[in-house]
């Protein structure tokens, strides 16, 4: 419980200087010759995809993993829409694509994600039930079942140069970027993680250190200031646009479980790209993003490693003529 308190206090704390930032911040008028709305508004999207995340230990002061942890990773199918103030999505795993296909294990994810040209908040839940011990080079696995990997926090995103450059026409393809530009973007992220392992079993796992941190039940708090840079290629008298991004953050964590109280080292590096087509009624755009965030425990550093590739085609559309159900 006491975990909570330190996490509550320190949403509390990000999400009040976040929001006394904004106050301040003044949106420069968009210049229509590099970023133009479309007229339709409502979309409806279909996406598949597969995503990778591996759990990689290291000691301190050496880089070579001595043990390694994945999730279950699968291919995907996602579908989103969007109609005025609305907006659903869903997703469902791909059977028959697990890394271990005779193994079933539950995750839950919830992210959301609102904002403006200026600011963005994405504030995200996941919790991993199960994960993976890779054996050899070969694709062969043995289920760790009873161990459980969560983590809950938000990013917030504050971006510059919103005259010329579109965040959402990169990224989203929500917007036309008419004239290629780009721009610095900075990111705090305060996130809460967890390992819980209920009874342990040393036969499991062969290395001594890796053991007792995952044994101990670890859980930390951290707090990560980033800074990126994104670019939109734009291809004249066409609707083709690139746009790759490189994020490189530090910060600090405590861990709220131990006696150590010593602040320890973090460290991440994000790079995507978004590349596709993106017209006034049809979309589809190819993206590509990896991850290494580093987190340097007290008896052990974990790298989280992250993959994912999707192809994603959008329809926009009007208005209808008539308010479906009397609401929308």
């Amino acid at each position: 419980m006491s975990s909570l308190k330190y996490l509550y206090s320190f949403f509390f704390i990000s999400a009040h200087l976040c929001c006394h930032s904004g106050l301040f911040a003044q949106q420069a008028a968009v210049d229509s010759n590099f970023i133009r709305p479309f007229n339709k508004q409502n979309v409806l999207e279909v996406y598949p995809g597969i995503y990778s995340t591996h759990f990689n230990f290291t000691n301190p002061g050496e880089r070579k993993n001595d043990y390694r942890l994945a999730v279950n990773s699968s291919g995907y199918f996602g579908a989103y829409a969007k109609y005025k103030w609305l907006s659903l999505k869903y997703e469902v795993n791909m059977p028959g694509t697990q890394l271990d296909k005779d193994v079933k294990f539950k995750y839950t994810s919830f992210h959301f994600r609102f904002g403006n040209r200026q600011m963005l908040f994405h504030p995200f839940y996941d919790t991993y039930n199960g994960l993976l011990i890779p054996e050899g080079r070969r694709r062969q696995y043995e289920p760790f079942r009873n161990i459980r990997f969560t983590d809950a926090g938000f990013d917030y995103y504050y971006f510059t140069n919103t005259r010329h450059f579109s965040f959402r026409a990169g990224n989203f393809f929500s917007e036309q970027q008419v004239k290629p530009a780009g721009a610095f973007f900075l990111m705090a992220t305060p996130i809460w993680q967890q390992i819980s392992w209920a009874n342990p079993t040393r036969g499991l796992i062969g290395d001594s250190s890796t053991y007792t941190l995952l044994s101990s039940n670890p859980q930390w708090i951290s707090l990560i200031t980033r800074v990126g840079y994104s670019y939109n290629f734009v291809f004249p008298k066409t609707r083709w646009i690139v746009s790759p991004a490189v994020i490189f953050g530090t910060g600090a964590l405590q861990e709220t479980n131990t006696d150590n109280k010593k602040l320890q080292g973090v460290y991440d590096v994000k790079a995507w790209l978004n590349a596709g087509y993106n017209g006034p009624n049809y979309y589809c755009y190819l993206n590509a993003g990896w991850g290494n965030l580093q987190t340097n425990l007290f008896i052990k550093n974990m790298h989280q490693v992250t993959s994912n590739v999707s192809v994603t085609c959008g329809y926009r559309f009007n208005k209808f003529k008539k308010k479906i159900l009397g609401v929308l």
